[in-house]
């Protein structure tokens, strides 16, 4: 007759109490000693159960503080176009904006040329930190050119939670976008202001948004915390 193993055993049981909510995502569940204590067992099997659950996404390894409940990661299909807000209200999660500074400059050669601006334009440089449930996920810095909105009060912003809405007042609406991705490592100034660790991973995106004309009105540089976003893509044979 099959006995399954102890580690197997103690592993389902910790993933059972994830998802009755025993154990909240974000918490911490009991240390090694103390789940070794509980389930008599040896500490190898404790561990073997853990990475077990780490693997599979439920747990995370926190080193110095011990062991998580993995939060959600906020789940993106690739050919839906959604503003943050409206990815994060419809996961169950409350938006919210920090940080928000805007200013009017001469921009870089990279935003110029995704722009097609004239060297002497200028562009409205928008920064933003967005959260969910109050924990930072991106970093955003949009550039518009500053022509499209030069008549436009922009410090509206402060009141609201989507860029795309706020333009989309302005009777600039957002029709379509092209990312281009990438995974990068997390500076010290990008690690702090989303409180992980410096190196950690990111997703990158550089996007560009066009308007029903396909004339370009934003460029936007996005820093996502890996550990929080999952974006799917579903491709069709044609």
């Amino acid at each position: 007759m099959y006995m399954e193993p102890l580690y197997y055993k103690v592993k389902k049981d910790i993933e059972q109490k994830i998802t009755e909510g025993a154990y909240k995502k974000g918490d911490f569940i009991p240390s090694e000693p103390e789940l070794e204590q509980y389930y008599k067992v040896s500490r190898t099997t404790v561990r073997k159960a853990i990475n077990m659950l780490v693997e599979e996404g439920y747990l995370t390894i926190v080193r110095g503080m011990g062991t998580k409940v993995t939060p959600s990661k906020l789940k993106h299909k690739g050919a839906e176009l959604m503003s943050f807000t409206e990815l994060m209200k419809r996961q169950g999660m409350v938006p919210e904006v920090r940080d928000i500074q805007i200013r009017r400059i001469h921009p870089d050669q990279e935003v110029l040329e995704a722009l097609e601006l004239k060297p002497w334009e200028e562009v409205y440089e928008i920064f933003r930190v967005r959260t969910a449930d109050g924990e930072p996920i991106t970093i955003n810095t949009s550039y518009i050119p500053y022509r499209l909105v030069e008549n436009r009060d922009l410090s509206v912003l402060k009141d609201k939670q989507s860029l795309y809405q706020v333009l989309e007042d302005f009777n600039i609406l957002v029709q379509n976008t092209e990312d281009t991705m990438s995974a990068v490592k997390a500076s010290q100034k990008q690690a702090e202001i989303l409180q992980i660790s410096k190196n950690d991973p990111l997703l990158y995106i550089e996007r560009t948004a066009y308007d029903r004309n396909d004339r370009i009105i934003e460029f936007s540089r996005i820093a996502i915390r890996a550990d929080r976003y999952k974006h799917i893509i579903t491709l069709r044979r044609r």
